[in-house]
């Protein structure tokens, strides 16, 4: 079958950008949203009108109404910018244009102070939001970018930038605005503890980065170096537990070390609850040797003596526990004979 559009009704134009580049981003409330506006293109709709008429929340409407201008498809002309994206004393549309009356606009309340800087988007979905033209475009304005491209590939990849490279540093760079010197701090770090970079893993620490207010060489050196302390820690213990270096822990792994570290227990004792969970368990498991580990702090020993001795006592404790469960169960089995031959006494004396 094919299928053609009937242009016999009246019709009204869609940005280009909106199919080229950002149809795949956008939810299903941004494209109502959008559509809605450029029907009535002279008009000054706020988002409580768009709501109404929509029937969605009016928090949807103001975030899509944020998604589209923040790839300048609106665009605020209020005189002084603010973080809400409507004016005060809002238009409504004639009653006549409305599928369903909408109460008058109440009083607006004084205006909040400005928010700090919130997520504008799931980045995810945002990763390939500009064409392979735009980003040409964007690299010509920019000699910034241009020189941190260069750089990227002389200095960190040492080969062409693929196309999901070359997307991914863009992406840092005029997405999440992060400034040229700490993309490649960035790079630097995944280089040092990879010594490869990943351009899913480079993403994911961008984000975690910017959404945490990382976004200034100084403070990215800061993190940086907190991370390389513990990225040193966590190698120090999968040497000491004799697990191969490509070995990549688990997230409960990974929180079960950041408390080690904090906890400072010496070589020494670190090995030996290793040791106790391999006697134990017959593996390097992590989860008894943090409970190893949780029972000597819990007790303040910071001896491999006072260890071994508690280990000594706990090892005594749990053979008197099995040794009376033992006994309990040969008492009740002595008992339950005892039952069961007055029964086929009583049995025989009934026969008889």
């Amino acid at each position: 079958m094919e299928y053609q559009v009937n242009f016999g009704f009246h019709a009204f134009s869609v940005p280009s950008a909106v199919v080229d580049n950002l149809i795949k981003a956008a939810k299903e409330n941004h494209l109502k949203v959008l559509l809605y506006l450029l029907r009535y293109p002279d008009r000054q709709i706020t988002p409580g009108q768009a709501a109404a008429f929509l029937r969605i929340s009016e928090e949807q409407a103001k975030e899509a109404f944020s998604f589209w201008m923040q790839f300048n498809i609106l665009e605020d002309k209020t005189e002084e910018k603010q973080l809400e994206l409507f004016p005060a004393e809002p238009v409504l549309l004639p009653a006549a244009d409305m599928p369903f009356p909408v109460p008058a606009p109440e009083q607006s309340p004084a205006p909040e102070p400005p928010k700090p800087k919130q997520k504008k988007a799931d980045s995810t979905d945002l990763f390939h939001f500009l064409s392979h033209e735009s980003i040409r475009e964007m690299i010509a304005a920019s000699p910034e970018l241009e020189k941190l491209l260069r750089t990227a590939e002389e200095k960190y990849y040492r080969r062409p930038l693929n196309t999901v490279q070359m997307d991914s540093i863009v992406w840092m760079y005029s997405y999440l605005e992060l400034p040229a010197e700490v993309i490649q701090i960035l790079f630097q770090y995944c280089l040092d503890t990879r010594e490869m970079i990943n351009t899913k893993y480079l993403n994911s620490i961008a984000e975690s980065w910017w959404q945490n207010g990382i976004v200034t060489p100084e403070a990215a050196r800061e993190k940086v170096s907190r991370l390389m302390e513990f990225y040193t820690f966590q190698n120090y213990i999968l040497r000491l537990f004799q697990l191969p270096q490509a070995v990549v822990p688990s997230e409960s792994q990974i929180e079960m070390i950041k408390k080690w570290q904090y906890w400072n227990f010496s070589e020494e004792l670190l090995r030996y609850a290793r040791n106790c969970a391999v006697d134990r368990t017959h593996d390097v498991n992590f989860k008894y040797i943090d409970k190893v580990l949780q029972g000597w702090k819990d007790k303040n020993i910071t001896t491999l003596e006072e260890a071994k001795e508690e280990r000594r006592r706990h090892e005594e404790e749990e053979a008197k526990k099995r040794k009376g469960k033992k006994k309990k169960h040969a008492d009740e089995s002595d008992e339950e004979k005892q039952k069961r031959k007055e029964k086929i006494n009583k049995y025989l004396d009934l026969v008889n």
